[in-house]
């Protein structure tokens, strides 16, 4: 069976390509690393206020095979603290479909904004 080696979803016999991803797969998968560093360079793709609103945002993008990373100075209970802010990273090759999963989750439509600025 052929694997995509990015999201390492298994295809069936007769797919060449990750649907998700683009990539050529393969037949089968590299040893998987915990929390491995990614290839590309990693780039900053959202800031949050809390610990709590950056892991939520972590788990979204891992359910879609996008490996993030949280980083950010919190106290113990989990708030930032000073002008420090939450960042997740992505790998900069995953960031243009993880920015539209970030504005389909977290993200404002024009006409939601213009709804309630006339309420």
């Amino acid at each position: 069976m052929p694997f995509c080696p990015r999201c390492r979803i298994e295809y069936r016999p007769g797919f060449t390509h990750c649907s998700d991803c683009g990539v050529a797969l393969v037949a089968e998968l590299p040893e998987e690393h915990a929390e491995s560093v990614p290839e590309g360079r990693v780039v900053k793709l959202a800031v949050f206020p809390t610990v709590a609103e950056a892991a939520m945002l972590k788990e979204v993008l891992e359910e879609h095979h996008i490996p993030a990373f949280v980083r950010g100075q919190t106290d113990p209970i989990g708030i930032v603290s000073g002008a420090e802010q939450v960042a997740v990273l992505v790998d900069e090759r995953d960031a243009e479909r993880a920015m539209k999963i970030y504005q389909s989750y977290f993200g404002h439509s024009e006409e939601a904004e213009e709804s309630a600025a006339e309420s």
